[in-house]
């Protein structure tokens, strides 16, 4: 692997920017400290040698890449690129073994938040870019716009979604995996299916549990459910509140709910509180999120929901990752492997052309292995590959959806 950087002149706001070329399956020369198990997984020599080579930070100019993957170089998100780029690189090496060369991949490091067309201003255009977790949506559909190429978000599952369809080049930037959004549905579907319709809805006072909530209400209202309670909208409850929780408790004693279900985050103040109280015996606690911790289990009955997206696809990917890399891939791993299937898919030019556009992509019908959906698209077929992080269901602009699956706890006297 080869490397520049790219710096901003003087006087400049741009971003600073580290491009690396790499062979499409090589990975970063940090896999083997980040993962205590990594060195006893090298498969022979070549993979080993492509990994000492990366460690030269040397060459003097940009190079040419037909398909840039943009990774965060600092703060909490800059953890996530080496799952995204193992799962993308297994893509690339089954894409081979089905007998595609996969397209050259140029690397770059942005901070968080960082505006790319300042950043990439300098470099050869590329056909198609991976944007970074958590993008800024704005910067993104400006440069699909301006430089008329396609964006995909493998991680980008926030609430900016929502407004995503609005945007200056929406048509151009894919996302592909499940919004948040979907998390709130599905803990509604749990429910109702359990025929606890009528709930109480409390949350943190963070502003993503004030969208979860308020969208898990909308949601149980379109399948018949109500909420019930003083007041119609989610009650934001401080966790050092005493008071505020002591009327809760007395609320759902007057209402009665089926369910009480709460958004915030796995191990908030907020959940330890309210897991910690009496509650009547048929009252169920509802989390968005996963019970799995033997703590979690108490008095209360609980219905969590896993937040990682499952696709038709993931049994045979994670098989193929745990053998590759020797542990259980997550949605990381899983965006980074579907990334990487329509990459390959894209560079394919069965008319003469490639179709980084995604023209060929069907979102609806039935969903192919990547062998045979590089068969079809070689034929000129529309192809939608089988995804592992989700089901690969998405348009432009909208988010797929998947699999999630619920996480009931019984009551344990």
């Amino acid at each position: 692997m080869t490397t520049a950087e790219v710096t901003p002149a003087a006087g400049s706001t741009a971003a600073r920017v580290t491009i690396a070329k790499e062979t499409p399956h090589a990975m970063s020369p940090l896999l083997a400290s980040r993962h205590p198990r990594f060195g006893h997984l090298l498969p022979g020599l070549g993979l080993a040698a492509v990994l000492l080579g990366s460690q030269g930070l040397a060459a003097s100019s940009p190079l040419p890449s037909t398909v840039r993957l943009l990774l965060p170089s600092e703060g909490l998100l800059a953890g996530l690129g080496d799952g995204l780029r193992r799962g993308y690189g297994l893509a690339m090496e089954q894409a081979r073994a089905c007998g595609l060369e996969p397209p050259g991949l140029g690397l770059g490091w942005l901070p968080p938040g960082a505006d790319p067309e300042r950043a990439l201003a300098s470099l050869a255009r590329s056909q198609l870019v991976i944007a970074p977790p958590a993008a800024p949506l704005e910067p993104y559909g400006r440069l699909a716009e301006q430089q008329r190429l396609t964006v995909l978000l493998p991680l980008q599952r926030g609430s900016s979604l929502e407004r995503l369809p609005q945007l200056p080049g929406s048509d151009r930037l894919w996302p592909l995996v499940p919004a948040r959004s979907l998390v709130a549905d599905r803990l509604a579907q749990g429910l109702l299916a359990a025929n606890r319709g009528s709930v109480m809805v409390v949350r943190d006072r963070s502003g993503e549990a004030r969208a979860l909530a308020e969208r898990f209400s909308a949601s149980l209202r379109t399948g018949g459910g109500r909420t019930t309670g003083v007041q119609d909208d989610p009650l934001a409850i401080d966790a050092k509140d005493a008071k505020a929780l002591a009327q809760l408790r007395a609320d759902v004693d007057w209402y009665r709910p089926q369910a009480l279900v709460v958004f915030t985050r796995p191990g908030s103040g907020l959940a330890r509180a309210l897991r910690q109280a009496s509650w009547p015996a048929e009252l169920v606690l509802a989390w968005p999120f996963p019970l799995q911790s033997t703590q979690e289990i108490g008095p209360t009955a609980q219905l969590g929901v896993d937040p990682q997206g499952r696709g038709e696809g993931w049994p045979a990917f994670e098989r193929s990752f745990q053998a590759r890399w020797g542990y259980r891939p997550a949605l990381v791993e899983a965006a980074g492997y579907d990334t990487g299937q329509l990459t390959a898919l894209a560079s394919l030019a069965p008319d003469g052309r490639p179709g980084w556009d995604l023209a060929w992509f069907r979102p609806l019908g039935r969903s192919l292995p990547l062998c045979e959906a590089i068969r079809a698209r070689r034929s000129g077929q529309t192809v939608r590959p089988r995804g592992a992080a989700s089901r690969l269901d998405q348009t432009a602009a909208t988010p797929p959806t998947a699999t999630l699956q619920l996480t009931p706890v019984p009551a344990q006297p």
